[in-house]
């Protein structure tokens, strides 16, 4: 038996200190993707307790223990699908926003960049922005999944994807990282 597989089997027998393990062996990387679906610390927070909370009780649902980590971020996801709907703002862009197609180097161009640049930078997308283009350029979700997420149609999606990215075209532009020539 795996170190994990006797991992789970202590947290589904309720054990406190095998759940307190497996909380604070995934904190950094769920801690992470929370944040990256939410606006402040504080909900951040909320989110990975809420994501804790599910993850325990629903511990006897996973059928594959080397699918733990996908397991527990799947379940990440959605509590942060979740939170933003519970939370949000009517901040759905219009539906013809957006609709020039951005270059098809754009993955390309964004990985010449720091992470901690790119994150600060998605985190100042506008929440229906942010969540869209975390869950499709970060997490590789299509637009028929995350219209079915949100609740919204995947020209909505697209359109609010596409409307991101000129965002963040458009800060990296002003501070001077990206000139016009890099990015049609």
């Amino acid at each position: 038996m795996s170190e994990t597989d006797e991992l789970i089997i202590r947290c589904m027998c309720k054990d406190v200190r095998a759940q307190r393990q497996l909380y604070d062996l995934y904190k950094a990387r769920v801690m992470g993707l929370c944040r990256r679906y939410t606006n402040s610390i504080e909900e951040a927070e909320d989110v990975y307790q809420e994501t804790f909370v599910k993850v325990f009780q629903s511990l006897q649902q996973l059928h594959d223990n080397k699918q733990l980590e996908q397991w527990i971020k799947r379940i990440a996801i959605n509590t942060a699908v979740n939170y933003y709907h519970r939370h949000k703002r009517n901040v759905h862009a219009d539906e013809n926003m957006g609709r020039n197609h951005c270059n098809n180097d754009y993955t390309l161009i964004l990985s010449q960049f720091s992470d901690e640049l790119l994150i600060s930078l998605i985190m100042e997308l506008p929440d229906g922005y942010r969540i869209i283009f975390n869950l499709h350029e970060i997490e590789g979700f299509n637009h028929k999944e995350i219209g079915e997420m949100l609740g919204i149609s995947e020209s909505t999606c697209r359109s609010q994807l596409n409307r991101a990215r000129q965002v963040l075209q458009h800060k990296l532009k002003g501070l001077g990282i990206l000139k016009y020539e890099d990015y049609g």
